[in-house]
């Protein structure tokens, strides 16, 4: 157990630094077709989270969506180098990546402005989801309406008069991939504990070292105390050490040591519960699953930003991870966590308790 917990933190720490700490919230659409008229229509939306690249060619563009070729922006211009052709990339070109193409012909604008059909094609790549599909053609739609100077007939004021976001904003303030793990890991390390301390407590039962310590003038409650202490400073400092090394105790570090404190005897708790009902390490390992799995959800969910669900908001881990997620990434204070605290408070007090009283009817019945 203690090479395990040492191999985990290592593995933690290397991951995480690993992990990309960047974010692009913008979809690269290339646009091809001498019609500029309609490439400037195009250009009034960009900063709506599109990344307009311009195509010298119908062709290159469909090269690029298709993974056949790749697109290099040098300055206003757009460099298309064909896979497997040996052209070197020139210096300080910026790569594009491309998922969907816009094709608008040669006689878009007239056509158009004289109330006939155009034909406009659009290259999508396999990966990009649907909706955002269905939003390009609807761009598409909504740029020959306003060539044509036909009015939409939708009211559309503003969007801050049309769209209603519910719960947190989050645009312009997206997590990185090693910001969303970042609770994860820190949680991985206290389930790690947990089950070194399970695995312990059920040794210590299966051979009676309870039963020796306790012909000693120890009582009872010197051997759950001991236990209790020793499991959740045990856990603390692994995380604390873990903190430290991915750069996490940020601007709140007495805040996130709060957190970190109450999920250390939060999980002292769990392992007791979960060493008390195994008869060795196998039982232990299966009882400690059984526990890891539902308390390991919430961190999970961390990393797809939105809403939880209630039964998710209802796991003990829950408070946890959000109060993690709130400080370590957002930068929320005390005032903000409060909530989480007071929850996460509450968890302990009832899974210590459940695991001191069975540990100790346990200990007893030897």
């Amino acid at each position: 157990m203690a090479f395990l917990t040492v191999l985990v933190v290592v593995v933690v720490i290397a991951l995480f630094w690993i992990l990309p700490d960047d974010v692009d919230e913008s979809i690269g659409v290339g646009v091809a077709g001498p019609d500029t008229a309609a490439v400037a229509g195009l250009e009034s939306i960009e900063d709506e989270g599109l990344d307009l690249v311009a195509f010298p060619t119908a062709e290159d563009l469909e090269a690029v969506v298709g993974g056949t070729a790749e697109a290099w922006r040098t300055g206003d211009e757009t460099l298309v180098i064909e896979a497997g052709s040996g052209i070197e990339v020139p210096e300080g070109a910026v790569a594009s990546n491309v998922g969907i193409g816009i094709v608008f012909p040669a006689d878009f604008f007239q056509v158009t402005a004289a109330g006939r059909q155009s034909v406009v094609r659009i290259y999508v790549d396999a990966a990009i989801p649907a909706e955002v599909e269905t939003s390009m053609s609807s761009l598409v739609r909504e740029l020959a309406f306003a060539v044509a100077g036909d009015v939409l007939p939708v009211a559309t004021p503003s969007p801050d008069q049309v769209f209603v976001i519910l719960g947190e904003d989050r645009v312009g303030n997206q997590a990185s991939a090693r910001d969303g793990f970042r609770p994860v890991f820190v949680f991985l390390i206290l389930l790690m504990e947990m089950f070194a301390m399970a695995s312990l407590i059920a040794k210590e039962i299966q051979d009676r070292t309870v039963t020796a310590v306790l012909v000693t003038p120890a009582t009872v409650g010197d051997v759950l105390a001991a236990k209790s202490i020793a499991g959740a400073l045990s856990g603390l400092g692994q995380a604390v050490v873990v903190l430290i090394a991915i750069n996490s105790l940020g601007t709140h570090p007495w805040l996130i040591l709060t957190l970190m404190l109450l999920g250390s005897v939060m999980i002292a708790g769990t392992a007791m519960l979960a060493g008390s009902t195994g008869h060795d390490f196998m039982s232990t390992l299966f009882n400690g699953m059984l526990f890891m799995v539902p308390l390991i959800i919430p961190a999970f969910a961390a990393l797809f930003p939105g809403t939880a669900s209630v039964w998710i908001r209802a796991l003990p881990s829950y408070p946890l991870v959000e109060g993690l997620v709130n400080v370590t990434t957002y930068g929320a204070g005390w005032a903000d966590t409060l909530p989480q605290l007071a929850a996460l408070a509450a968890w302990c007090a009832v899974l210590f308790v459940l695991g001191w009283i069975v540990l100790k009817r346990k200990v007893q019945a030897l």
